[in-house]
């Protein structure tokens, strides 16, 4: 009977010591998946719907294939490939019928140092590539520009930005220039267990207009990291209204995203 409550209590044990570990092993992964430049292999679907668009107030969806691949370019430096490959279904200017199909594929490519101190950044080119299977879905351009990304992690929180500007350098000639920024800051709290609450601006410029130059979101989120059989994987839902958009653009955004994570 002796041996028997020896074994109990350290069975108990260890399951108590299982869970802090568990739980910072989620908090960890949380972190990390809020750092745009984690050494962390990552494949995110994002989930998007904007609502009223037009006269109709109709409903357009993108689906985001993001993947994320970190390399170790030296002992120094790492590098960051980042993809985003939309899919889309959006309404016609006429609203009669609508249009679904691939979008332009942009792809970054970021340098960052592979120790950090307080500040964690990484720079470095970003490409547009015409990828659309439409032509009402995608600019038909090539285009390149820098990106940068800078952020801190103290305590529970995450706070930082992301920049890019694209110039288009080859392409239709019958197809608009390209010129046109993205900047991104966000804040996220991360209140244990791999759970975090957060809010973001995402605002796109296009510089070739005179008048209503700016697309810009400010979304609030909720996220959780969690199993999903034996793998990790980062669920989140936000939503939130269009502060600044050109006349007939969305009013506000829905977004359900998983992210598969593939901790080394």
């Amino acid at each position: 009977m002796r041996r028997v409550f020896v074994m109990l209590a350290t069975v108990s044990l260890m399951l108590g010591a299982s869970r802090p570990l568990l739980a910072q092993s989620a908090d960890e992964l949380a972190k990390q998946t809020q750092n745009p430049v984690a050494s962390l292999i990552s494949l995110p679907f994002q989930g998007n719907w904007d609502f009223g668009i037009g006269d109709r107030e109709a409903t357009g969806t993108t689906l985001n294939i993001q993947p994320v691949a970190p390399f170790g370019l030296t002992k120094e430096w790492n590098v960051i490939l980042r993809v985003i490959m939309p899919v889309a279904s959006q309404p016609t200017d006429s609203g009669d019928q609508r249009l679904t199909g691939m979008g332009d594929t942009t792809m970054t490519v970021f340098f960052s140092p592979a120790k950090t101190g307080k500040v964690i950044w990484g720079a470095g080119p970003a490409l547009l590539i015409p990828t659309a299977t439409s032509q009402g879905l995608g600019t038909e351009k090539f285009g390149m520009g820098p990106s940068i990304v800078a952020l801190v992690q103290p305590g529970k929180w995450t706070v930082g930005a992301l920049w890019n500007q694209i110039w288009s350098m080859d392409g239709a000639n019958d197809r608009a220039d390209v010129n046109a920024m993205y900047l991104q800051p966000f804040a996220n709290y991360n209140l244990g267990q791999g759970l975090a609450l957060g809010a973001a601006m995402e605002a796109s410029a296009n510089w070739d207009v005179d008048d209503e130059q700016w697309t810009t979101y400010l979304l609030f989120s909720i996220s959780k990291v969690t199993l999903l059989g034996k793998r990790p994987v980062s669920f989140l839902a936000a939503a939130g209204p269009a502060v600044a958009s050109p006349t007939g653009r969305p009013d506000w955004r829905l977004r359900f995203a998983a992210t598969f994570l593939f901790p080394r």
